[in-house]
């Protein structure tokens, strides 16, 4: 068996027998200490499949990577606190763009009061690799998805699709993760997720952690200008957060119901007339 083709969410139950009891799933750990709680999250951006300097300043894949690599951190309330990067890239790059890779992470470093600590560089044959390690505190645990129950509901923070927008038009989309937003919605004991492949990929997580299903509202999804029903329900690489609660604390935290959780296992789209809304993709897969 190849590993394309069996998924994402497949390749982690195949690789959670060799993990720690409590890992595999979520998108970051969460590691008790005398403090608190310690919040890690590692991602990898590839050229070409995340990133493209065609249309992009290296100033902005820095900036952009390291936002979507702290959209764990938001996601779970925590404070950043550190950073490693370690970038592995063509010795035909020249040194300005690496410079200007690690200028746009510096941008956002500084604005989010996040240390970049160090990592590695490496020399690669073909398109660039950029890996960040990322790391925050919280004083009260997360909730995991695991523990998402059928009759919640689902909320989002804000209008979804920007990024399909974005790559459609061939322009940078700078955001700043959701820190102090995903704070608060942890303390009011929300379980949050960061958009990053999808929304309907993400309640699919939430499926494989928890064994709930979820029907989506489709017509009361948020959309960002431009954006259709298909982008935001599918675009990954999102600045809004998801959110699943009882109905009341969703509403106690400003948002508007999206969607409910279900005990069917099935994850669904259904319009206003309560037809189920066929989608050819639920959001971005490396390994489908």
């Amino acid at each position: 068996m190849n590993a394309g083709g069996i998924g994402e969410l497949g390749l982690i139950a195949r690789l959670k027998p060799f993990l720690s009891a409590g890992a595999g799933g979520d998108d970051a750990a969460v590691i008790a200490d005398a403090t608190g709680f310690l919040v890690v999250s590692a991602d990898m951006f590839v050229e070409g499949v995340h990133f493209d300097l065609e249309w992009m300043s290296p100033e902005d894949v820095g900036w952009r990577s390291l936002a979507l690599a702290l959209g764990d951190l938001a996601a779970k309330g925590a404070d950043p606190a550190w950073a490693v990067a370690s970038v592995a890239i063509p010795r035909s790059w020249p040194v300005e763009r690496l410079e200007g890779v690690y200028r746009g992470m510096r941008e956002l470093a500084q604005r989010v009061r996040l240390a970049i600590e160090g990592g590695d560089l490496n020399a690669i044959e073909g398109a660039a690799v950029i890996s960040l390690t990322v790391a925050g505190r919280t004083a009260e645990l997360p909730l995991a998805r695991s523990q998402a129950q059928a009759g919640w509901c689902v909320g989002v923070t804000g209008p979804l699709g920007q990024a399909a927008v974005a790559l459609r038009e061939r322009r940078p989309f700078r955001f700043t993760p959701l820190i102090e937003e995903g704070r608060r919605l942890n303390l009011l004991g929300l379980c949050c997720g960061d958009v990053s492949d999808g929304l309907v990929r993400e309640m699919e997580k939430f499926r494989a952690m928890a064994g709930v299903g979820c029907t989506l509202w489709g017509e009361d999804v948020p959309r960002a200008a431009g954006a259709s029903l298909r982008d935001a329900l599918t675009s990954g690489e999102e600045a809004e957060l998801v959110c699943v609660g009882p109905e009341e604390m969703i509403k106690k935290a400003g948002m508007q119901s999206v969607g409910k959780l279900t005990a069917d296992q099935t994850v669904r789209v259904i319009d206003a007339r309560g037809s189920e809304i066929r989608l050819s993709s639920t959001g971005y897969d490396h390994f489908a």
